[in-house]
């Protein structure tokens, strides 16, 4: 029995799932490192703020004052050995710490002016924290918090006073609001930059991971294409193999026309893996013209079936990548003859627009089961009797498309059967020479 059935992972209450980190804030501990730096600097700031404006003249109520900073410096400096000594991390308790926090400002600012205090501001920052670093449920329930505290100390704040009774002046507050301001940006800016550094580290890591994934899709497409050849090339060397038998007792001309003819198919085989095998590991071809690959495609065919095709050919001139893409034309023509009656054409258009080739492939067949639409594609999925083939061919011509940076398109007509529109990017034609 698997270890997961007998020891089930417990279930996230779900209050720590409204109050969690959000997707963006990976790494918890950094996240438990930024907000005790930025708790510091916050406690010495409010501290070094109520000296500087008491010796401007500012009546500072020190009691309510310090008794706030004070249990903001204790709980921080318990914050940071926790984290530092104890390995432990916020994770669920990062609201709560920043609902502490905004509490603790609320009061503050109940005490020195309410709104009319610069230093209000620091809502802002508090609120950018929680934006980035918390879900959406909880910036929001945070929000509304902040927003009650806000009507609080629009109603029941208690007014700055100078030492001697009279009001603040003005100036003395337009100076206080353009160092709050100076303060809220570098607050927020050493934020930004810090999940700037954290999300380039991440697309670094990213782009990675892609560039190995794409490594070992390639690698797979690869043993795919091994596989699907090693299938075909085993028929006709047990051929060989048995003519070979036969000519050891009785050699004749016919046994060895045998031998010829099967050697010739494994030859062919081989040279069609290696055209292949550039697309399937990336590498660039040659370039012709598209009348030309699609005449060989044609060839390639039996009178009969070739008889079948019908051709309107709409880019003379256009070139485009060689290596692939007979076959890639091959595998839908010979898809679109088997699924239609042996008295039915197939169509086959090829045009050029907006910078790309499309060869789309009509027949007049069942179309797509509602399976094979949405798994199209995948190797070894074939639409064929259990059997009778490999479900290499759509994998190869999806493989060949992306290889190019074009796409292909999978689809049944309303009138019945199915159409396969595989793009390719022109190529640019090769001036003359002078």
């Amino acid at each position: 029995m698997p270890a997961s059935a007998t020891h089930p992972k417990p279930s996230i209450p779900g209050w720590r799932r409204w109050l969690g980190l959000s997707e963006v804030w990976v790494g918890v501990e950094l996240s438990s490192r930024l907000l005790v730096l930025l708790r510091w600097l916050a406690a010495v700031g409010q501290s070094v703020t109520l000296l500087v404006v008491e010796q401007l003249g500012v009546a500072v109520p020190w009691w309510p004052c310090g008794i706030a900073v004070g249990i903001t410096l204790v709980s921080n400096a318990v914050l940071a050995w926790w984290t530092r000594v104890l390995g432990g991390h916020l994770s669920g308790g990062f609201f709560h710490v920043l609902l502490w926090d905004a509490f603790a400002l609320t009061f503050l600012l109940h005490w020195t002016g309410g709104l009319v205090n610069p230093f209000a501001l620091f809502y802002l920052v508090q609120l950018t924290v929680a934006a980035v670093a918390l879900r959406s449920s909880a910036v929001i329930s945070l929000g509304a918090l902040m927003a009650l505290g806000c009507g609080w100390l629009w109603r029941y704040a208690l007014p700055l006073r100078m030492l001697d009774g009279s009001a603040v002046p003005e100036a003395l507050l337009q100076q206080g609001r353009g160092v709050a301001i100076v303060l809220v940006g570098i607050f927020i800016l050493a934020l930004l930059l810090s999940l700037r550094r954290r999300s380039h580290r991440l697309q670094k890591e990213r782009a990675r991971l892609r560039a190995e994934l794409e490594t070992r899709d390639r690698f797979l497409s690869v043993a795919a294409l091994a596989t699907g050849f090693a299938h075909e090339l085993a028929t006709p060397l047990g051929t060989i193999a048995l003519a070979a038998e036969e000519m050891k007792a009785l050699p004749t001309q016919e046994v060895a026309e045998i031998i010829a003819r099967e050697a010739a198919r494994c030859q062919e085989v081989l040279a069609r893996l290696r055209e292949l095998g550039q697309e399937a590991v990336g590498q660039s071809a040659d370039v012709c013209e598209v009348t030309d690959v699609v005449a060989q495609a044609l060839n390639d065919l039996p009178a009969q079936q070739r008889e079948r095709v019908k051709l309107t050919q709409g880019a003379h001139d256009a070139r485009i990548t060689c290596a692939g893409l007979r076959e890639a034309l091959l595998v839908l023509l010979r898809n679109a003859l088997l699924s239609s009656a042996d008295s039915l054409p197939v169509t086959l258009r090829v045009e050029a627009a907006g910078g790309s080739v499309r060869f789309i492939v009509q027949d007049h067949g069942p179309g797509f089961s509602e399976e094979m639409l949405r798994h199209w594609g995948e190797p070894f999925r074939s639409t064929r009797e259990q059997g009778a083939g490999m479900g290499l061919g759509l994998f190869f011509v999806r493989r060949l498309a992306a290889a190019q940076h074009g796409g292909v398109e999978v689809r049944n007509l309303s009138a019945g059967g199915a159409c396969v529109t595989l793009m390719l990017p022109l190529q640019p034609s090769t001036p003359p020479l002078k």
